[in-house]
């Protein structure tokens, strides 16, 4: 009895890190899709008890939002969506009055303020990088 749980168990585990890995395959194929259009902002909302929310913002030079892509869900059999509601906004101008003046979910918003604060992080670490030089 304790071999077959133990065998269960491993096969579960062995399950779950074959489709861990299939859905980080196919997010990476879709950033990279999106990297096409322009570069990409990346903001996410963890979910324990709601769903999971990553938002993929394409920006052009600017920083305005030329197309929002979300993927909702608890499984890896979540897919991404259109999310055009941010389209023509400048990804600085995002901020939680915005998200609530939209109507947002509380994880939307969470992680299209992530998907901001990151980029800000970044543009910081790149600045840094090139003074550094």
């Amino acid at each position: 009895m304790l071999l077959y749980l133990v065998a269960i168990g491993v096969t579960v585990w062995i399950l779950q890190t074959v489709l861990g890995l299939w859905q980080f395959k196919k997010f990476s194929n879709h950033i990279k899709y999106l990297r096409s259009f322009g570069r990409v902002a990346i903001g996410r909302a963890r979910g324990r008890f709601l769903a999971g929310v990553i938002i993929l913002l394409v920006i052009d030079n600017y920083c305005r939002i030329i197309k929002g892509e979300i993927m909702e869900g608890r499984t890896v059999f979540a897919d991404f969506k259109e999310f055009n509601i941010l389209n023509g906004l400048t990804l600085f101008e995002l901020s939680d009055e915005l998200c609530k003046s939209l109507k947002l979910p509380l994880q939307q918003s969470i992680a299209v303020i992530s998907a901001k604060q990151d980029y800000e992080n970044y543009q910081i670490m790149q600045n840094n990088s090139v003074q550094n030089d």
